[in-house]
């Protein structure tokens, strides 16, 4: 090797690709190269992302020695990353077919059909490259990510661990099976994933957040101040340490919320590159492309469901675009849902580049994400690329996206405050009465229940709470365990969230003081008959700082009443935005402390408690909370107002209607 050539190489081992490759060119010029050199200088071209330039020194290489099967790999490479899949792929197959036994070549013809969606093919191919060499780590990913796409996750959860038995500092590894271990509800064991994760590398990207987020979901609270408080540092230092929604369980803080989310979104692949343009004609009617993982039986699509389905169809093309997991036939509110959209597009397996143009290609004016950073199947680099001119942040997730590629956030003045309003990255559009759709008449089971039908104590007081497991902090639990031992004819009735958390909560109560026996738990029912089962609450216990949402509306439609702790963050001001809707001020308190007082209150004052009651019952009929007619409209014309203002060629701004 030449002494100018290893100079080369060390400027391209040392990241200096500009020199590198001024270097190699003139050398190219000065002597006679090889095909090393081609490939080298190729190598230099595709790491600058000069892809033309270094396919066609590649096919130099070639030329030169029409054998070099690593030239035809690499070359590959080059038009997969141009997105030419065919000539990718037939590259690829003239390396295997010169040395059959070149394994990363065969890896990469294994990636080619996974980007095909041809599962079988790519599942093929990712066997054979390891029966050349089974211990090459990315095939088990390969394998682990097409079990995960055909919803195969306990053999998903084998590959990862295929890759951990050969390398067992493998961070990443422990994440992913954590993270399918999570899902599962094998909690503990996916517990222990993130903390082995965590000690082989502590700084690795929203970990820490991973492991209160099921910690939390167990009410697992033994140590659980020192971690927070650790996470807490981490992010006022703007450091990546928690995927977002987990921050709203632990935090009544809008600047930590406004400081994780800019983190998560600047860690995500925003469009740099993106600029305001000016459309170059106005539609007849304004294309709404509506986002979501929950258009089904979910609490989010209980909510959406009778806003669709009244859109005004003269001013409005609605499309849905939908990437969660396989929907059952006998999903009723999924058929329903499906049922509103002008069209309806199935998008789970593609990717954010084929959705972006997808929606370019039909001209979608306005993108709704309905979910943002609400579980594990939010679609955030959709976003992130620009699916089009407007994009709107709109009721799936309580908090800012800290993102500048989501321009607006849908809002009510009672979810704003002088602490948070400053802390949202997007512009404002503010709804008279709540934020939150309702339909006007949902299905309720008509049976009658007692409370016998459900082992509740037929004397007692119910209190309830019906919120995931997660919500429930350590301060918020102890206040509901002094609200019972202050009365000791209650009981508190919980959703059987999952085995540890029921265990750990009646843990937890007998050291407060309290008979476990008086914590209960429903297990989880069809919607309507929930419904039905939630009339036998007397006074629902809102959580904080993450509030009830769906749960709260419930409620209230039922004729229950909640009461709600009111912080500073948009997640914990939900419940004060419908009670406020509702003229049910009584019900909002500023202090724990007050919380407890109103809660026991209520709870003796069999007068105050029926006149809660009755107050409800009118007021359901008197507000606009369970109108959706009405609510449609106004949100109809934010979206007018946000689509003029563009057409107009202006910045986004705040709008309140």
């Amino acid at each position: 090797m030449s002494k100018e050539l290893s100079s080369v190489l060390e400027l391209l081992k040392n990241k200096k690709l500009v020199q590198a490759e001024k270097e190699c060119s003139q050398l190219i010029q000065n002597v006679k190269p090889n095909h090393d050199m081609h490939n080298i200088y190729a190598v230099i071209l595709f790491q600058l992302k000069k892809y033309d330039d270094a396919i066609f020194e590649w096919e130099k290489a070639i030329s030169l020695k029409p054998d070099y099967y690593f030239g035809y790999n690499n070359l590959g490479n080059a038009f997969l990353l141009k997105n030419d899949l065919d000539q990718a792929l037939k590259n690829y197959n003239k390396a295997i077919k010169i040395n059959p036994k070149y394994y990363e070549a065969i890896y990469n013809k294994a990636n080619i059909f996974l980007k095909l969606k041809d599962f079988s093919n790519a599942m093929k191919y990712y066997n054979e490259t390891l029966a050349l060499n089974n211990k090459y780590i990315s095939a088990y990913q390969g394998k682990a990510l097409v079990y995960k796409k055909i919803e195969k996750f306990n053999e998903a959860i084998t590959e990862w661990q295929n890759i951990i038995n050969i390398d067992p500092k493998n961070d990443n590894a422990y994440v992913q099976k954590g993270d399918l271990l999570f899902d599962k509800q094998n909690l503990n064991d996916a517990l222990t994933c993130y903390e082995k994760a965590y000690q082989i590398n502590p700084e690795k990207p929203f970990l820490l957040g991973s492991i209160i987020h099921t910690k939390t979901k167990m009410c697992e609270w033994n140590g659980l101040d020192e971690i927070i408080q650790e996470l807490k540092l981490k992010a006022n230092k703007k450091n990546k340490v928690t995927p977002p929604y987990t921050a709203l369980t632990l935090f009544d803080d809008p600047l930590i919320h406004f400081n994780i989310s800019k983190a998560w979104a600047d860690e995500h692949k925003q469009n740099q590159d993106f600029e305001f343009q000016k459309p170059f004609k106005k539609n007849k009617k304004i294309k709404i492309g509506y986002f979501s993982a929950d258009f089904r039986t979910h609490a989010m699509g209980h909510l959406m469901v009778k806003m669709l389905e009244v859109h005004n169809r003269e001013e409005f093309e609605i499309y849905g675009f939908y990437f969660g997991s396989t929907i059952n036939d006998s999903d009723l509110l999924a058929k329903r849902i499906k049922s509103t959209f002008d069209k309806f597009y199935d998008i789970t397996f593609k990717n954010d580049t084929e959705v972006v143009n997808l929606c370019k290609d039909l001209g979608i004016d306005v993108a709704i994400d309905f979910m943002c950073y609400t579980g594990n199947h939010n679609r955030f680099g959709i976003f992130a690329q620009r699916c089009a001119p407007i994009q709107i942040n709109f009721l799936g997730y309580p908090g800012t996206s800290g993102s500048r590629n989501l321009d607006y956030i849908v809002l009510d003045d009672k979810l704003l405050c002088e602490e948070n309003e400053k802390f949202f990255s997007e512009k404002l559009i503010i709804l008279p009465d709540t934020y939150q759709p309702n339909e006007d008449k949902k299905k309720i089971d008509n049976v009658v229940l007692t409370k016998k039908d459900h082992n509740l104590p037929n004397s007692a007081f119910i209190f309830g709470c019906f919120n995931s497991h997660q919500k429930i902090m350590p301060n918020i639990f102890e206040a509901w365990m002094r609200i019972l031992k202050k009365n000791n004819e209650s009981v508190l009735w919980l959703i059987n969230d999952n085995e540890i958390s029921k265990k750990n909560l009646k843990i937890f109560a007998d050291k407060k003081g309290i008979n476990p026996e008086r914590i209960l738990f429903a297990d989880h029912l069809p919607f309507d008959q929930h419904l039905s089962r939630l009339k036998l609450v007397d006074l629902v216990l809102d959580t904080f700082p993450y509030n009830a949402h769906t749960t709260c509306s419930d409620a209230l439609r039922v004729g229950i009443p909640v009461l709600t702790l009111k912080g500073k963050s948009f997640a914990s001001r939900v419940a004060t935005s419908l009670l406020t809707s509702m003229n049910l001020s009584e019900l909002i308190t500023d202090k724990l402390q007050d919380y407890e007082e109103m809660a026991f209150k209520i709870s003796k004052d069999l007068d105050m408690f029926e006149k809660l009651k009755d107050k409800i019952s009118e007021n359901k009929i008197k507000s606009n909370v369970f109108k959706p007619d009405i609510y449609t409209k106004k949100i109809e014309e934010s979206y007018k107002k946000v689509y003029q203002n563009y057409i107009n060629g202006l910045e986004p701004k705040n709008f309140k209607l």
